[in-house]
């Protein structure tokens, strides 16, 4: 059975599976990684701190609006889809109709607060906040593109459509924030260009190979989606909370420089989990196909994040400073510490995130959701405790242990949930290394690329 003894699918003749996809991912989206890397370089170098805190804090707005008002319907016509009990089409309409209504709420919700005397709203122009209200509904709508495509294992159209909304974005920088000098609000533009490529081009690729088209969704569909869909959507809402908890803080306790300091550290350290990404993204379709020996490929897909993660968070810390002057210019450097601080959490949050994509695949989102909130409470509790004595710096630390405290949370309900001892899953197996060789030298084959368009 090659699901048993070959966990991660790179048996002689068979065709792209979880491993390989993994390989194939990661090679394919270091590439798009690459140019967001660049767009937040050329962010901060145009900017400054104060403008990146500026941009920041209208990137939090939509961020969280989209989280709470949109629903995760997208993640439950995904899942439902990979596990064939809807179609395509059916899946991505209700999921888009489900964004649309989501993003006219939101609007209706953020401009009374907008022109609000919250501290928060005072620390960019009104009218950029107004403006980066044109994200909610095409990052929602990418979004859910992406997962059909991802659900589908288009693989190598995943890849191409993530380093061509890249492309877009830091083109769309230097037209409208360095040509121009549109500043802030050139760069939410710029964001939006990126994202609406991304979704005409997940629909292309949707209406090319999966035979994508315009249907009317049954109510059995809309049921079943929205409530698989409720559980995703208090996952998501925690995770946007906490991605963002930080910029709302500093917010409204600093000023936007502070903010933009700790945006950009978020976002050095944050790169790490390029690598989960990758992975989980191969590895969900999987798991919620009920794919033989799928316990053993999230074993094998965690173990080789983990390792990954740990050398790449050691390169990150050994080159902090100069990485930092390069990337975004002496005026961040005060944001060396932050990144240190942060580093430990978000090398915990990578660490499990394949536990993460194991529970959404089995159907017990609800698990993944109760990490991140119970993870949110103590980075509340933290800030709270610490804020007297550290001030802002308060913000990096309170972030960094409540992604630790959801970590450790997972960790025992996933050892709990499949009987695994510790030993099993956290320490490298013999074999580890030889799966490991192989689906690299398949990803390396000049064969692969067209196997996974195919």
């Amino acid at each position: 059975m090659t699901g048993q003894h070959d966990p991660v699918g790179v048996a002689s003749g068979s065709k792209a599976t979880g491993g390989r996809e993994v390989a194939f991912l990661f090679m394919t989206s270091a590439g798009g990684h690459a140019l967001a890397v660049l767009t937040q370089s050329l962010l901060a170098y145009l900017l400054l701190p104060e403008g990146r805190g500026a941009f920041a804090l209208c990137v939090m707005l939509a961020g969280l609006l989209s989280a709470i008002l949109v629903s995760g319907v997208d993640r439950g016509a995904q899942h439902f889809v990979v596990a064939k009990r809807l179609g395509v089409s059916e899946g991505l309409v209700l999921a888009l109709g489900f964004c649309l209504l989501g993003s006219a709420a939101a609007a209706a919700v953020a401009l009374p607060i907008i022109h609000s005397d919250l501290a928060v709203f005072r620390k960019a122009d009104t009218a950029s906040f107004e403006l980066s209200l044109v994200l909610v509904p095409l990052v929602s709508m990418a979004r859910a593109a992406e997962l059909q495509v991802a659900g589908q294992r288009r693989f190598a159209a995943l890849g191409t459509v993530m380093a061509l909304r890249s492309v877009v974005t830091v083109s769309a920088v230097v037209f409208l924030v360095r040509m121009l000098e549109l500043g802030v609000d050139g760069a939410i533009v710029a964001l939006a260009a990126g994202h609406a490529a991304a979704f005409a081009a997940y629909v292309r690729v949707l209406r090319r190979h999966c035979g994508l088209k315009l249907v009317a969704p049954r109510l059995a569909a809309l049921r079943q989606s929205f409530g698989f869909g409720l559980a995703a959507h208090a996952i998501r809402v925690g995770l946007e909370i906490e991605l963002r908890m930080g910029t709302a803080a500093l917010g409204m306790l600093a000023g936007s420089a502070e903010v933009g300091l700790f945006a950009a550290a978020y976002a050095v350290v944050r790169g790490l989990m390029l690598i989960p990404q990758a992975a989980g993204t191969a590895l969900y379709p999987r798991v919620a196909g009920g794919a033989v020996g799928r316990l053993e490929l999230t074993g094998f897909c965690h173990r080789f994040v983990c390792l990954a993660s740990v050398g790449a968070i050691m390169v990150v810390l050994a080159t902090s400073a100069p990485l930092v002057r390069v990337l975004l210019s002496e005026a961040f450097l005060p944001a060396v510490p932050l990144i240190w601080i942060l580093a430990p959490g978000v090398l915990a949050r990578t660490g499990v995130a394949m536990l993460r994509t194991w529970f959404n695949g089995i159907g017990r989102p609800a698990v993944c959701a109760g990490a991140t909130w119970f993870g949110l409470c103590v980075a509340v509790a933290a800030f709270l405790i610490l804020f007297p004595a550290l001030g802002a710096e308060s913000v990096a630390w309170a972030t960094s242990i409540g992604l630790i405290f959801g970590a450790v949370f997972l960790g025992v309900r996933f050892h709990r949930a499949t009987g695994m001892s510790v030993h099993e899953l956290w320490l490298p197996r013999r074999g580890d290394l030889v799966h490991l060789r192989a689906l690299v030298r398949d990803a390396l084959r000049p064969t692969t690329a067209r196997s996974e368009a195919a």
